[in-house]
């Protein structure tokens, strides 16, 4: 495989360190950050570190905490060091400026009234809206239609536990009616019914029969009225949530909800025949037996060394700018570019691109690097790495994944510990050997507690921890009613809960790929298997079972 004289760059310098000149020449870009980000972290002098920090493309708190740490700004410091006050310091600080960049509605949770007054007072709102502070020391929330807008900062902001204890009581109707006419509505719907302990907040959510929302509002309410077996709520919201979504693949899980609350054969037949490949559209097909047919799994190739590969970062990102202003007429020019050996998920990317939904790529370009894994688990690596980077090496995500299967740089710390392929930079991981070989490494320890496709994608995606939280609290996945697809749906999570849905379609079809049978309701049935699905909870039944 050949790798751009740039590319080649980034391994020498970083060898070394890096220097500002490895970063002065870059175009503005989330690439160029990540170099920036690397950088700061290097023993280096305020005015090196003044150079590069001026160069970020939108900067945030990691950034600006880490500028902080080196520049002798004393402006930069004192705006760092406000932002990160904890609770407990609030009243004793003497600036006011410095006091409203420290206070948040979830810091201002540890205060006493008084304290809150006293800041209120002292604040008088003027350098932004500090009202909330007084609308914490009330005596209740959302009772009467006075001060919404505050309380509604609160609900959105305090954090979870605060919703609990001042949020979670039955709403009268007109209170209610107004929070349904206010722009947070689609986020109080969301946070209240994603959580199992807002229970009776959902209950007055029922009152809501009819609006103009935005359609995953919509679904949100449908899927709360199923909660509390309120079919024909439900069916009103999906019916307006049909009408109002655009993607496919929230069209599509309209029509299964439809189909699960009616068993309206209509609505499954409609389903099958949706272009997308998502789980929604696979579990309609295996119900009808009937096959999916519209992607592919090989692409013709050249024996070449020039083809793009999408290893260079930089290189990659002018390459994407010219697939997005392709069009059909246009794309040939790209794809005799991409029909190297080393360049099929590339070319699978620009096809589908393109030509989608008619067409799905399902190649599987980096075979070579997985000749050791059982067809099982390969269908786990594909799965994960079409949902990762649609098979694109190069890739830096806003959080700094790196690669193919979206490696976090402290994973990259921990594993290269152990593992015998050592990498001698953080850009190594954007060579398909590094990545496959890291993601191998940390999904045993997924695999070793999670044994469902789809707890494998919210571990992988999520973290082993927050999987466990999942499965362990909230009373999800368990055997009832519209189970495991109402948990799926009301995982609070939206990027984890996405993961898992997508995850698992790629899975499915890459097990069929690979010859091997796969049956997505055997794997919904898994789910709400305990001692089938999970080590944690098999292990909890394990205890259970002694004690009794």
């Amino acid at each position: 495989m050949k790798y751009s004289l740039v590319l080649s760059v980034f391994l020498l310098t970083n060898v070394w360190g890096l220097s500002i000149e490895d970063i002065n020449d870059k175009p503005s870009s989330r690439q160029k950050n990540f170099l920036i980000w690397e950088y700061l972290h290097q023993d280096i002098n305020a005015t090196q570190a003044s150079e590069a920090f001026y160069q970020v493309d939108n900067v945030n708190e990691r950034f600006l905490f880490d500028y902080a740490a080196k520049t002798d700004e004393s402006e930069i410091k004192y705006t760092a060091s406000c932002l990160q006050q904890q609770a407990c310091n609030l009243p004793m600080i003497v600036q006011d400026d410095c006091l409203m960049l420290a206070l948040t509605p979830a810091k201002a949770t540890a205060l006493t009234p008084e304290e809150r007054e006293t800041i209120a007072t002292r604040l008088n709102n003027r350098f932004g809206n500090t009202e909330w502070l007084r609308a914490m020391n009330q005596e209740s929330l959302y009772t009467s239609t006075y001060n919404l807008e505050n309380e509604t900062i609160l609900f959105r902001l305090a954090g979870a536990t605060y919703r609990h204890e001042h949020f979670n009581h039955t709403l009268s109707l007109d209170v209610i009616q107004a929070l349904a006419q206010s722009k947070s509505f689609g986020q109080i719907v969301f946070l209240t019914v994603t959580d199992p302990s807002m229970d009776q907040l959902q209950q007055s959510l029922l009152s809501i029969l009819f609006g103009h929302f935005d359609p995953q509002t919509h679904f949100f309410l449908a899927m709360n009225a199923i909660k509390h077996k309120k079919p024909e709520v439900a069916l009103e919201h999906l019916k307006a949530a049909k009408e109002r979504f655009g993607r496919l693949i929230d069209r599509d899980k309209t029509l299964f909800w439809l189909y699960q609350i009616t068993k309206d054969q209509n609505y499954l037949d409609e389903l099958s025949k949706s272009l997308d490949i998502n789980m929604y559209v696979l579990y309609a097909r295996e119900l009808m037996q009937l096959p999916t047919e519209n992607y592919f799994t090989t692409l013709p190739t050249t024996q070449r060394t020039d083809s793009e590969n999408g290893v260079d970062p930089f290189k990659w990102r002018l390459f994407a700018e010219e697939i997005k202003a392709s069009t059909p007429e246009t794309v040939v020019n790209l794809i005799d570019r991409t029909d190297g050996e080393d360049s099929v998920g590339i070319q699978g990317y620009i096809l589908e691109r393109t030509y989608g939904p008619y067409v799905h790529n399902f190649t599987m370009p980096y075979d070579q690097h997985m000749t050791t894994l059982s067809n099982d688990h390969k269908a786990i690596m594909y799965a994960l790495m079409r949902q990762e980077t649609q098979f694109i090496p190069g890739l830096i995500s806003r959080s700094f994944a790196l690669g193919l299967m979206q490696i976090m740089p402290f994973n990259v710390d921990s594993i290269s510990k152990v593992n015998p392929l050592k990498p001698t930079n953080y850009f190594d991981m954007l060579k398909p050997e590094y990545s496959i070989a890291y993601s191998i490494a940390h999904l045993q320890h997924l695999f070793n507690n999670l044994y469902n496709p789809v707890l494998i994608a919210y571990g992988y995606n999520g973290g082993l921890g927050s999987t466990k939280r999942l499965l362990t609290d909230g009373g999800r996945f368990l055997p009832g009613e519209y189970e495991p697809f109402l948990s799926m749906e009301l995982i609070g999570n939206d990027e984890n809960r996405e993961y898992g849905k997508k995850v698992l379609a790629n899975y499915v079809m890459y097990k069929k790929i690979l010859g091997e049978e796969v049956s997505i309701k055997a794997i919904f049935d898994n789910l709400i298997q305990p001692s089938q699905s999970d080590y944690f909870r098999a292990e909890a039944l394990k205890k259970n079972f002694a004690l009794n």
